[in-house]
């Protein structure tokens, strides 16, 4: 959901930091059935990548939870962000601390849909803020 590389050498917090370089609203919505990425200022190669490695994933990681993918009706995963409310961690003036808030829907084989939200604390160097988190191609 946030800084973590065990499923592409993209992250999906770096689009944020993308959108709000751009003195956008730092939200995007990833959609695994449409294959598609909103808003259209986080298109990018990155996020098309990221996008990309997770849709390999899925097949494994449904397979090892006994689910059949093809019963999937929809999957959205938004990523959020709010810059305003990131601090400065207490001796860590080249730090900023900021919450990650992903909510997953989801809907499968016919029955009602489903919600789950998870925020996350993370801590970055305050310069990757402009340049991104490094990402590995």
């Amino acid at each position: 959901m946030s800084i973590d590389y065990m499923k592409s050498g993209r992250l999906a917090v770096n689009v944020l930091i993308d959108l709000h370089n751009q003195g956008l609203e730092t939200k995007a919505t990833f959609d695994f059935v449409r294959q598609s990425i909103e808003p259209i200022e986080a298109k990018s190669k990155e996020s098309k990548k990221l996008l990309a490695d997770y849709l390999d994933w899925l097949p494994d990681h449904f397979s090892k939870h006994n689910c059949d993918l093809s019963k999937l009706e929809r999957l959205e995963v938004t990523i959020s962000i709010d810059f305003d409310k990131a601090i400065t961690p207490l001796r860590m003036n080249d730090a900023i601390e900021f919450v990650v808030v992903t909510s997953t829907n989801w809907k499968a084989d016919g029955r009602d849909d489903e919600e789950i939200e998870i925020k996350q604390t993370e801590v970055i160097k305050r310069a990757f803020l402009k340049s991104g988190i490094p990402e590995f191609n």
